[in-house]
């Protein structure tokens, strides 16, 4: 290949990055917000939440593609997670999580004294041809062995909100810690125990 050559493939890779980028910056940013089911099974001498208790939060990033498993964790796990939305926010009506009180794992969670501060487990998302939420895994952890935060689906007929405190916090009375959790489906309460699943909804917020 010729010098002239060259210098066209050069400015055509060039002008297809440039054009990459500028599509990712025309992206609107969306606010995806999730509503769970009330939870229906609880641990604990004195509860933080009660029957209307529930996970509820959201995120914004720039609107996800459509038929997509996207994985903020991924390719890069590792603090400060580059990838992690840049705002969001979830509760599980005693606590609240939002990007300001995340910070790098631990190698014994345990010893994490501030009990408003967690590392990401998990936070991924799939969406449907019409580019809405029908899957999710959110896992936040303060002590993996007493205090953690969980909302998930699968995507088929199988999801799971299930939330823990350690006592004395958020308004736990416990030896040990106290529970929230709420099995659900898809298509309703099939089985003794199942509630139907919560859900997403979007909106462009710029």
């Amino acid at each position: 290949m010729n010098k002239i050559g060259i210098t066209l493939a050069a400015a055509a890779i060039l002008l297809v990055s440039c054009t990459s980028l500028d599509q990712g910056r025309d992206q609107p940013l969306v606010k995806y917000s999730y509503t769970g089911p009330a939870f229906t099974e609880f641990t604990g001498v004195v509860s933080p939440w009660t029957r209307e208790s529930r996970v509820s939060g959201h995120f914004i990033v720039p609107k996800l593609p459509a038929s997509t498993t996207t994985d903020f964790l991924d390719p890069d796990i590792d603090w400060p997670y580059p990838n992690l939305p840049k705002t969001f926010f979830f509760t599980d009506g005693a606590r609240s999580i939002s990007q300001t009180q995340i910070e790098d794992a631990m190698k014994d969670t345990g010893l994490r004294i501030d009990p408003t501060i967690y590392e990401v487990r998990a936070f991924s998302v799939t969406t449907d041809a019409a580019g809405d939420i029908v899957a999710w895994d959110l896992l936040f952890v303060h002590d993996v062995r007493r205090s953690t935060f969980l909302s998930a689906h699968n995507g088929s007929t199988y999801g799971q909100e299930l939330i823990e405190v350690d006592a004395t916090h958020f308004g736990c009375v416990a030896t040990e810690k106290c529970t929230a959790a709420a099995n659900y489906s898809r298509s309703g309460p099939p089985l003794p125990g199942l509630t139907k699943m919560g859900g997403w909804t979007r909106e462009v917020v710029q």
